[in-house]
């Protein structure tokens, strides 16, 4: 009877080893599982880690309804980028499905479903081009002063014409009349009958003057 008592509480003892080493191993297990899923406007990253090797974990990537990653099994760790088309005119949703092999029903979350929501890439503003500095004007050299050269002048050649002096005009000498004396030719030209009608005038005038004179006298005596 006391060795069966013996047995039994050895029996007892190795039992109680073995449920606080499981439920150690589990509590680590269950503290392992770690993922992270990132996005930008042009791809998603996937990041797991610390997954049960011992058992078949699966994941599966679909961008909308296009199948990206077919469905593939990985051990304790997966890690990677998908690249979405940056020109895309609307929000992507790419949705990645995770299987543990420890957690068919999701308890621990092992098990999950993540739907990333890419936005449209913005658009890049254009950088202006620099404007270039205005670049000074040149100066512009004065113009240097040429002085002209004096051209010489030849004299032009002038004929010398010779002179040929005017006639003088001859007056035919008076021919003598033949009722009184002849008189010298003074070279009187045809005004000299009106000169000595005015040389009489005077005179006549004058003895007249002298006359009325004489007169006066005469009277006042």
């Amino acid at each position: 009877m006391a060795r069966q008592a013996r047995i039994t509480g050895r029996t007892f003892a190795g039992a109680a080893v073995l449920a606080v080493a499981a439920t150690g191993l589990l509590a680590g297990t269950a503290s392992a599982h770690t993922y992270t899923i990132t996005h930008t406007c042009s791809s998603v990253t996937v990041n797991l880690a610390n997954y049960n090797s011992n058992v078949t974990n699966t994941i599966t990537v679909t961008e909308g309804d296009q199948t990206v990653l077919p469905t593939q099994t990985f051990k304790d760790t997966f890690q990677q980028t998908f690249q979405v088309d940056p020109k895309h005119s609307g929000v992507v949703d790419v949705t990645i499905a995770v299987v543990a092999g420890d957690d068919p029903t999701m308890k621990h979350t092992w098990t999950f479903t993540d739907v990333e929501h890419v936005p449209v890439c913005p658009t890049p503003t254009p950088t202006p081009s620099p404007t270039p500095s205005p670049t000074p004007p040149s100066p512009t050299p004065s113009p240097t002063p040429t002085t002209a050269s004096p051209t010489p002048t030849t004299p032009a050649p002038t004929s010398a014409k010779p002179t040929t002096p005017a006639p003088k005009p001859t007056t035919p000498a008076p021919k003598p009349s033949s009722t009184g004396p002849s008189l010298a030719f003074t070279g009187g030209g045809s005004d000299s009958g009106m000169i000595a009608g005015v040389g009489a005038a005077v005179v006549v005038l004058g003895g007249g003057l002298v006359f009325m004179t004489r007169r006066r006298k005469a009277g006042r005596h």
